[in-house]
This record gives structure tokens, sequence and C-alpha cells, in this order.
């Protein structure tokens, strides 16, 4: 058992000296072949981009002098393309915009990767987007915050995007990203993100590799993501997922390995994923087989009870109002009689001693009038119904009493 630990040891340990010797010994001639691949114009629009770094990040503009950028620190020439790959943990900077003044068609960037810069601050550029011919996009434990561009669907060439431990990128998983044709693999691990598995993903045919481990994604797994054609490695551990496993993941042609712990899923495996032998799920073992406890399974959310109370409160209220108005009327006319008189000349025979003495022969003829007290009720309702007798409206309510409002339900 020694001795094959040994052979192992060593074995792994003349493996890395020779990655190491070919990355040493080759680089020099790749950037020199590369060289001789790109047009003057290819030249002078990427060195416009790269130089917009060099502002934005002074520790890179100490370090990329001249216009041979093919021999900069940090940067790849192949005839292919520049990629550029920086690792300075005390660098400053933001990451720039990317200017007007350049014809992105003759950009020959295919990567960018930013490794282990905390002090590169800066939200992620919707102007990226310009990038055409960008491949390989990569921040690793960087400073950089703000959301995910949905504008950066526009990179038609990107095939893998990968963002790492970047604790201020927040936000959502842009659905947009869905038309990113090339796209194979996604990492987007270790990031405060907070938002649903978009089912607009369900069309990236191209992708193998989706991870999103550590994130605060949340809600249930879609059942069309089985549209994933490609898929072989599905990473969902320590998330905020809940709800039932989708029996429809098992028609993923491709797929072997999906983890799914640390989550709060119910229910067990599907049979159909069981039944697969070349898929390895990862996931409690309260969910899995024989060993799936009857406690797991999904119960269907108690959503009636708010369809029950609206009823409850609006038709109590009308019976108790509706009585109490027509006992009103009736009390109305004796109070309206004796208001009314003022309106007539009636009145002088209340004053005598104020009256010329021309009134007091008039006051004789007033006793027939004083004798029809029966006959006064009349003029009051007209003020009140506008019917004789008020005997008509005696039962209507009247405007703007509580009783006069329907109960809607």
């Amino acid at each position: 058992m020694a001795l094959c630990v040994r052979r192992l040891v060593l074995a792994a340990t003349l493996a890395a000296a020779v990655a190491l010797l070919l990355c040493t010994s080759s680089a020099p001639v790749v950037r020199a072949a590369g060289t001789a691949e790109f047009t003057e114009t290819q030249k002078s629009n990427t060195l416009k981009v790269l130089q917009a770094f060099a502002r934005a990040i002074p520790e890179l503009g100490k370090k990329w002098t001249g216009d041979d950028f093919c021999w900069w620190g940090f940067v790849m020439c192949v005839s292919s393309g520049v990629s550029v790959s920086v690792q300075l943990s005390s660098a400053a900077g933001t990451l720039p915009e990317m200017p007007d003044s350049v014809d992105y068609t003759k950009v020959i960037i295919t990567g960018l990767r930013f490794f282990l810069m905390p002090e590169l601050v800066g939200t992620l550029p919707a102007s990226w987007s310009r990038l055409q011919g960008l491949t390989s996009l990569t921040f690793w434990g960087c400073g950089v915050s703000g959301t995910l561009p949905p504008s950066w669907r526009s990179m038609k060439s990107l095939t893998s995007v990968w963002i790492q431990d970047c604790r201020s990128i927040t936000g959502t998983l842009p659905p947009e990203w869905a038309s990113m044709p090339l796209l194979t693999t996604l990492r987007l691990r270790y990031l405060p993100l907070r938002s649903t598995l978009p089912t607009q993903w369900s069309s990236m045919t191209s992708l193998t590799i989706l991870s999103l481990d550590s994130t605060q994604v949340y809600g249930t797994l879609p059942p069309g993501w089985s549209g994933m054609s490609n898929a072989w490695l599905l990473q969902l551990e320590n998330c905020d997922l809940s709800g039932s496993l989708p029996s429809s993941w098992s028609a993923m042609p491709k797929l072997e390995k999906v983890s799914l712990r640390g989550n709060h899923f119910c229910g067990c495996v599907p049979d159909s994923w069981a039944q697969n032998a070349g898929l390895d799920v990862s996931i409690e073992d309260k969910h899995k087989g024989s060993n799936c406890i009857a406690g797991t399974e999904c119960t269907t959310p108690t959503t009636t009870t708010t369809t029950t109370k609206p009823p409850t409160t609006t038709t109590t209220k009308p019976p108790t109002t509706t009585t109490t108005t027509t006992t009103q009327p009736p009390t109305a006319p004796p109070t309206t009689t004796t208001a009314e008189p003022p309106t007539t000349t009636t009145t002088t025979t209340t004053q005598p001693p104020t009256a010329p003495p021309t009134t007091t022969t008039e006051a004789p003829s007033e006793p027939t009038t004083t004798a029809s007290p029966t006959a006064t009720p009349t003029p009051a309702p007209e003020t009140e119904c506008g019917v004789d007798g008020c005997e008509v409206c005696e039962g209507t309510p009247r405007r703007g009493a509580p009783g006069a409002v329907r109960a809607t339900s």
C-alpha cells in the first residue's frame, strides 16, 4: 500500500513539473507566432481597449507600456486572439467602460480573467457587450459589485462565464442570458444573488455545466430545464430551493451529476431518476429510495384561507342600519310645521306693541287662520318628500343614510 502511494505522489510531481516546463518554454513562442497573425487594424483597435484597462487599473498601467501588447505581462497572444489573465492582489482600480472610438469588429480579445483582486471594484459594465469576440470571462475573488448585466446577452461568442467569491455582486439571474447560443459553462458561485431559476434558461441547449452553489436562489426546480439537452453537471448546493424534484429532468440525455444538498426540498428522488444508472444524485439520504422518510412528502400550500374572509365582513352590517331609518320620518312633520309660519305674514300678530295701530284692525281676521292647524302640515312635506302627506316617502331612507348602502360581496 505504501509503495502505491509513493508511486502516485511521484507521478503527480512529475506531471506538475512537465506542465510547468511546457508553460514556461512555449509562452514566448506562442506570443511571437500570434503577433504575426494580426493585421494592423486589429492591433490598433485591440490596443485601445487594453489601454482603457491600463488607465482604470494603475498597477497595470505601470506594466503595460509600448504598443506591442503581445509582450505585456498578463497578456497571451495566440493565432485565435488575445487573452488577458490578471492576478494582482494589491492592485486597486475599477472596471473600465468600453471606449467609443473603437471598431469592435476588429478587436481580437477573446479572454478576460481577473483572479484574487479584492481591491478591484466597480460594477460589471454593460458596455462590455460590445466585445463580440469574447469567449471567456472570469472574476474570482474580486471586489466588483452590482448586478449581472442583461445586456451581456449580446456577447454571442461567449462559451464560459465564471464569477465566484465576489461577495458584492447581487441581484437576480438574467433570463436574457438564455440567448447566448454558445455558452457551455456557467459558474456563478458564492454570490449573494437572490433570484428564482429562470425558466427561459431551458433553451440553453449548449450548456454543459451549470453551477450556482452557495447563492441565495430560491423557489422550485423548473421542470422545463429538461430542455438542456447537453447538460451533464448541475450544481445547486447550499441554496434556498424548495419543492419537489421534477421527474422531467430524467429526460436530459447527458446528465451525469446533480448536486442538491443544503436546500429545503420535499418528497423523494423520482423513480425516473433512480432508474438512470448513470445519474449520480447528491442529496440528503432522507430523500433517497428506501431511506426516504414519510415526513418528507410534499404538502399542498394552504392558500385557500384568504378567499373565505371577505364574505364574512361585508354581510353583517347592513341589516342593523335599515330598521332605524324608518322610524325617523313620522317625527319630522311636527317639527317642520312650526318652522314654516315665518314664511307667511301671520307672524305680525305676535308683535302688537311694535306694529302701527293700523295693523290691529287686521288681527281679527287672523283667528280664522289659527283654527286651521290641521291644514298647515301640507306645505312641510313638500320640502322633505315632494308628495302630499309624505305617506309614500315614509319608508324611503334619506340620501346618505347607512341603510341606503347595499352590501357587496
